[in-house]
């Protein structure tokens, strides 16, 4: 029950705490086009060992060198400035030391995660499943399902894997139309930079937040709090009353816009959870 749930609900949990996190540490990239001096801002999620050292993302974007072009692996030639990377097929922490080796300042890797499927699977032909899902697209009848489509998983914050060291070289993550509309000028020889870095204003985000979002984060941790009583149909279960206080000391620092507040409170609630229903706020790939 708890592992279906986990499956289930906690990506959606995930996704409105990092937006929520991201209020406060996201950053906008002033992007500029040089062949018609156009400028553009994106947002972007700083991976979890940004060092807040801003001007190191400042430079000429450039695409990985090595055969795949997902810097899983050595750089065929050397690189200079910010490397734009899609995501998939490796860690981010493997990306990111590739790049550093080539010669990397820092790197921009952009939401193309290729399915749900294992590392080991990405990427690859022929009709896959992953822990007992059919991956096939529709049409998939008509075409014979030869390939494996790349999805939008949602921005998120990159974190080293399990006992491995965090990359000492600075990154961020943006999605998959900013990303692909990058990729596609710089595969056309266009000359793409970023000029300056600026941070989201967290006080005047939140209220926005608060309005559109709280409820259904809310809403989704009641559901996930709801199945981690001991019995199916123990709903007196002392657990699910600590649980719900949690939440609304959650939803007070939020409304309060309390950053330090909202952290404490959510891994409090976190921490409650049955052994089985933890999770990580991070994704590794």
């Amino acid at each position: 029950r708890i592992l279906n749930a986990k499956k289930r609900v906690v990506p959606k949990i995930r996704a409105y705490y990092q937006k929520l996190e991201g209020l406060r540490d996201d950053l906008y990239l002033e992007i500029e086009y040089k062949a018609d001096g156009r400028r553009v801002t994106l947002s972007a999620r700083p991976a979890d060992w940004y060092d807040g050292l801003d001007s190191k993302m400042d430079g000429s974007l450039t695409l990985p060198t090595d055969k795949d072009g997902f810097s899983c692996s050595a750089y065929d030639s050397k690189v200079d400035g910010v490397v734009l990377i899609p995501r998939g097929r490796c860690e981010f922490t493997t990306k990111v030391e590739m790049a550093q080796a080539a010669g990397a300042k820092s790197v921009v890797i952009w939401d193309e995660k290729m399915s749900k499927m294992p590392l080991e699977t990405q990427g690859k032909t022929g009709a896959t499943r992953s822990k007992g899902t059919v991956t096939r697209e529709q049409g998939d009848a008509l075409t014979g399902g030869v390939s494996i489509l790349p999805r939008e998983t949602g921005v998120t914050i990159m974190a080293p894997g399990p006992g491995k060291v965090a990359p000492k070289l600075d990154a961020v993550m943006i999605n998959l139309a900013n990303g692909t509309d990058l990729t596609q000028a710089l595969k056309g020889g266009e000359q793409v930079k970023i000029l300056d870095v600026k941070h989201f204003d967290f006080s005047s985000n939140i209220d926005n937040f608060v309005k559109k979002d709280l409820k259904k984060m809310l809403n989704e941790m009641e559901i996930y709090s709801n199945v981690q009583r001991e019995s199916k149909d123990q709903f007196n279960d002392p657990v699910l009353v600590t649980l719900q206080e949690n939440r609304n000391a959650f939803a007070e620092a939020v409304k309060s816009k309390d950053y330090g507040a909202i952290r404490k409170t959510f891994k409090t609630w976190q921490d409650n959870l049955d052994t089985l229903g933890k999770w990580e706020l991070t994704e590794t790939f």
